[in-house]
C-alpha cells in the first residue's frame, strides 16, 4: 500500500478517525473511467466490473484490522491465441495496519515464515485507501497465464534432419581405433 498516491486509478481514501469498536463497514465500486484505467495498469484488456466490500475496525491501540472481499469480472489475452479470456476474480482480504513509527525498523536482513502471520502494512495519517487495497487484490487474484477454453500450449519442435544428441566421446576414440587396426 506504498505506491504513489498520485497514481492510483481506483482510489477510495476512507477516514478511519471515528471507527466504531465493533466496525465500520465499506462497500466501494469501481466506475468505468476508473475501471479502464487500472486495465490499462495492469496490462490486461479490460475490467468488466469491480467491487470491494470491507469490514474496518480498531486492532490494538493505534491499529486497525481490514477484513473483506475483492470481486471482479476481467478480460485477459489468451497467452497462446490472444483471444479474450472472461475470467471472475474473488478475493479474501484480511490486513492488519499499524501506524509506520509502531511497525518497527527494516533491517538488512529479513526472515520470512510461511506460516506467520503477514506483518503489519504501514498507516500513514487518518485515512486508508480501500481502492488501492481492492486493486492489489484484484491483480493478486488474476490468472497468470489465461487460456481460451480448449487451448493448449504445444511446443513447437522443428526437425531439422539432425540428430540432437551429442555424438559420445567414445565414438572418436572407437573410430580412431578401427583406423589403428587396419593399418
Amino acid at each position: 500500500m506504498t505506491d504513489d498516491v498520485h497514481h492510483r486509478p481506483f482510489s477510495r481514501p476512507k477516514s478511519i478517525a471515528a471507527l466504531a469498536p465493533k466496525g465500520t463497514e465499506a462497500t466501494i465500486e469501481a466506475t468505468a473511467a476508473e475501471r479502464e484505467a487500472l486495465a490499462r495498469d495492469l496490462d490486461i484488456l479490460g475490467i468488466d466490473e469491480l467491487r470491494a466490500t470491507f469490514k474496518i475496525t480498531p486492532w490494538r491501540k493505534t491499529g486497525l484490522k481490514l477484513k473483506g472481499t475483492v470481486s471482479g469480472r476481467v478480460r485477459q489475452a489468451c497467452v497462446v491465441t490472444l483471444e479474450p479470456v472472461p475470467e471472475t476474480v474473488e478475493e479474501d482480504v484480511e490486513l492488519t495496519f499499524l501506524p509506520a513509527g509502531e511497525i518497527g525498523p527494516v533491517g538488512d536482513e529479513i526472515e520470512i515464515d510461511p506460516d506467520a502471520d503477514d506483518p503489519p502494512e504501514p498507516l500513514e495519517g487518518n485515512t486508508i485507501d480501500l481502492g488501492a487495497v481492492a486493486a492489489e487484490h484484484l491483480a493478486l487474484g488474476l490468472d497468470p497465464y489465461p487460456r481460451a477454453p480448449g487451448v493448449a500450449f504445444d511446443a513447437l519442435i522443428e526437425d531439422d534432419g539432425r540428430d540432437d544428441v551429442a555424438p559420445s566421446p567414445f565414438a572418436a576414440l572407437q573410430r580412431l581405433k578401427g583406423q589403428g587396426e587396419a593399418d
